[in-house]
C-alpha cells in the first residue's frame, strides 16, 4: 500500500501538466463557467456559475442541456469580458465534448428606451478544449458551494 500511493499522486499531477503549457487541465475549464458538468445523452449538462447566459439551452433539474451547435457565453461582469463558447462536437462514444473559446473585452450601453446592450469590444484571444465524461475531479463539483471557483482564468490573457 505504501507504493501505491506516490504512484497515485504521481499520476494525478502527470494527468493535470500534460495539458496545453499555458492552460490547466481541459476539466478544469469547465469550472470557469460551470459548477458542475455531466457529458450524457448526446450532449453536455451544465450546472452554470453567475453570469452565464445561454438561449438554446434545456433547463434540467441538474443544470442546462446543451447539444452540439449551441453557444453560451460566460460574462465577468468586474473585468468586463465575455467568453463566448461554441459546443463543437461530441466524441462517439460521448467521452469527450469539444469547445471552441473566443474571449472579447465589452461594454455595456443602454439605448432610447433604456433598455441595455452588450457590445463586444476588442477580441482577446481563443483557445479549444474539451471536456471528458470520465474526469479525475468530479469530486471537486461542488466541494466550495458558496465559492465561484475560476482556475481558468489567466490575468495575462485579458490585458488589452
Amino acid at each position: 500500500m505504501r507504493l501505491k500511493l506516490p504512484i497515485l499522486v504521481t499520476l494525478l499531477l502527470a494527468s493535470m501538466t500534460a495539458s496545453h503549457a499555458t492552460t490547466l487541465p481541459p476539466e478544469l475549464k469547465a469550472y470557469d463557467f460551470a459548477r458542475a458538468y455531466y457529458v450524457e445523452d448526446g450532449g453536455v449538462v451544465i450546472a452554470p456559475q453567475e453570469g452565464f447566459y445561454c438561449t438554446g439551452g434545456v433547463q434540467t433539474p441538474e443544470g442546462i442541456r446543451l447539444m452540439p451547435g449551441q453557444v453560451f457565453i460566460q460574462f465577468d461582469e468586474s473585468r468586463l469580458i465575455m467568453e463566448v463558447y461554441k459546443f463543437v462536437s461530441l466524441d462517439p462514444g460521448e467521452r469527450r465534448a469539444h469547445f471552441h473559446e473566443r474571449r472579447y473585452h465589452y461594454k455595456v450601453v443602454r439605448d432610447a428606451h433604456g433598455k441595455r446592450h452588450v457590445i463586444p469590444q476588442e477580441f482577446i484571444d481563443s483557445d479549444d478544449f474539451y471536456l471528458s465524461h470520465f474526469r479525475l475531479l468530479e469530486w471537486f463539483d461542488f466541494a466550495f458551494p458558496y465559492i465561484e471557483i475560476h482556475p481558468g482564468e489567466q490575468n495575462w490573457r485579458t490585458r488589452p
